[in-house]
């Protein structure tokens, strides 16, 4: 893992991207946030390392605290809350075809990133969450700038320190403090529809919504390679298989449930 100040966390795996797992994303980009800021800190106040036995401070991404990893150390743990989509027009559609019946919804999200900081001392754990709202507020174009973020750092709370309760395993004396930091963000979010066209495909899913008796079986796959002499096993089919019709666990007999539907063919 690769981190610089305020930077962005460079996945290995070039396919995660923010229009594949944009919440996954967000996670990394905070946490990426934190080690950047208090990796540039002097020793002695909060200085963030990636050894482990070094670091004087511990940042983790949605993970328990384990008392006896972190010892005496302070850490932030980042949790993301409910994300909400937020209806913004009617069916959220931006734009539709009448002909193929293909439509582009868009739709504005939000939701909050939860930064529980936590210490054996009440004071020390306010002044880290001071530390992280007030970075966070300022520096908050480093979040907008590379991300399709629309809004973020804005509005921040500040929790009341309470136990640290499940967010420290092993604390069995109550001795962690945390104080949470809530920060809201908004991202737009959008997708393509477009609709089963061939009749075939369209009967049978239909079908097997109905609850259909019997089985739907689609092509099989046989085993390749050569042929050795012995028993080829069966293929495996390859389709929905569906069991018979039931009411409260009671099959229901000489009765299918059946859709017929004619679908005009375009010319």
């Amino acid at each position: 893992m690769t981190t610089s100040y305020a930077g962005i966390f460079s996945s290995p795996n070039p396919l995660v991207t923010w229009a594949e797992q944009p919440l996954l994303m967000l996670r990394k980009t905070a946490l990426a946030f934190l080690q950047g800021l208090f990796e540039i800190g002097d020793v002695g106040c909060f200085k963030w390392s990636e050894d482990q036995e070094a670091t004087e401070i511990y940042i983790t991404d949605e993970a328990v605290i384990r008392s006896e990893v972190v010892g005496k150390r302070p850490a932030i743990s980042v949790v993301r809350g409910t994300v909400a989509w937020g209806k913004t027009s009617l069916d959220e559609r931006q734009t539709s075809d009448s002909i193929t019946g293909e439509k582009t919804k868009t739709d504005l999200l939000s939701g909050t990133l939860s930064f529980n900081c936590c210490s054996k001392v009440d004071l020390e754990s306010e002044y880290l969450a001071w530390i992280v709202s007030n970075s966070i507020w300022l520096l908050r174009d480093i979040f907008l700038k590379d991300t399709p973020l629309h809004e973020f750092g804005r509005g921040n709370q500040i929790g009341s320190p309470s136990p640290a309760g499940a967010i420290v395993a092993g604390d069995t004396e109550g001795e962690w403090i945390n104080t949470p930091v809530s920060v809201s963000f908004y991202f737009q979010n959008s997708g393509k529809v477009t609709p089963l066209l061939t009749k075939t495909t369209l009967i049978k899913s239909i079908e097997a919504r109905l609850g259909l008796r019997g089985s739907i079986t689609g092509p099989t796959e046989q085993n390749e390679g050569p042929w050795t002499g012995e028993d080829v096993p069966p293929p495996t089919p390859v389709g929905v298989n569906i069991g018979p019709a039931k009411i409260r666990g009671r099959v229901i007999p000489n009765i299918a449930f059946r859709q017929t539907l004619n679908v005009k063919k375009e010319s």
